[in-house]
């Protein structure tokens, strides 16, 4: 069931991020120039400009530290949204259609800081099952194949993340049924060393007429969940709800999950990147053990209410584009003014 959410009031103050919340940061215009930060947690937004993002689509994130990418020349950088510092990524040679419409995962390990000199940068082609990555100082992205000996079946890369300082990555393997793996990717030195984590294939969760077809992998509360998003209709665009795994590290199996507690979600979709999520526990004004998520060329937020699976809709902001709006979550923590 849809129900209408309350519309987002307007401040006229400059961008301050005083929280450690999830804000929605919505790019629109011609050239992406108008940057608005919708803060759920008290129903307001700060619509304005923020030069460095003029442009730029944002691939991954850790706390404030974003990866931008010019939509234009693919160029790449990380920007911290509280102090504006910009740091230089090397290009990329990636295929200019898969690149322009976000069909690669991207991972910031760890948020850079005076301390931090081994964050570093990934890419994903998941249906090359082929890994990017460069840490700091380094002139070129690194390439790495992922192989497995999977008795010559079709693989394909469909969700990671950053969990306990590895990548955890989830595996497509072609079969009747397929099978999903998951696997750990850690550096040895200056290559991947990739390790088989699961042992046996999920259950399996639905009725065949639902299309299983986007998944996530996000860390929530210590934990390590995957997530379904359950599409339907005639043309496989309505979005069904939600269904959520965890990791039982002592038996290494998916256990289906209906309740995650205190905790809140965040999904976020444009083109064909499915992949980003982040997880908060919830406070002011924030819905707990919910799903918040968006939907491609729609400026509106959904919440999926895990207890009684219904789906609500809100204005996220009324002055951005209806259907030209690229919408992201990204985690901010505390700052002193």
């Amino acid at each position: 069931m849809l129900t209408h959410g309350l519309e987002m009031e307007a401040t006229k103050h400059p961008h301050i991020i005083p929280q450690s919340y999830p804000w929605l940061v919505i790019a629109d215009g011609k050239n992406l120039e108008r940057q608005t930060l919708v803060n759920i947690s008290n129903n307001h937004f700060d619509s304005g400009t923020i030069p460095k993002m003029h442009n730029k689509s944002i691939c991954s994130s850790s706390k404030e530290w974003l990866v931008l990418k010019d939509i234009d020349s693919m160029d790449l950088c990380l920007l911290s949204l509280t102090s504006k510092e910009v740091v230089k990524l090397p290009r990329l040679q990636l295929p200019q259609f898969d690149f322009i419409n976000d069909l690669y995962i991207c991972i910031l390990s760890s948020p850079p800081n005076e301390t931090n000199h081994d964050y570093y940068v990934m890419f994903i082609d998941g249906s090359k099952s082929k890994f990017y990555f460069c840490q700091p100082g380094e002139k070129e992205f690194s390439e790495q194949v992922f192989e497995f000996d999977s008795d010559d079946r079709l693989k394909s890369i469909v969700a990671a993340t950053m969990f306990r300082e590895k990548v955890y990555f989830l595996t497509w393997f072609s079969g009747q049924p397929p099978i999903y793996e998951l696997f750990t990717a850690e550096f040895v030195g200056s290559n991947l060393h990739f390790t088989k984590f699961t042992r046996e294939n999920f259950p399996q969760p639905s009725p065949p007429e639902i299309d299983l077809n986007y998944e996530y992998l996000v860390e929530c509360g210590g934990k390590l969940l995957y997530i379904h998003k359950m599409r339907g209709g005639w043309n496989g665009t309505k979005i069904l709800g939600f269904l959520i795994f965890q990791m039982d590290f002592s038996s290494r199996v998916w256990v289906q999950v209906n309740n995650i507690g205190g905790w809140t979600i965040f999904l976020s979709q444009y083109h064909g990147l499915e992949h980003k999520a982040i997880s908060c526990f919830a406070e002011k004004g924030i819905r707990q053990n919910a799903i918040y998520f968006t939907k491609s060329f729609d400026r509106l937020i959904y919440v999926f209410d895990l207890e009684d699976r219904s789906i609500s809709k809100s204005l996220s902001c009324p002055i951005v584009s209806k259907y030209k709006s690229r919408l992201d979550w990204v985690m901010v923590p505390n700052t002193k003014s």
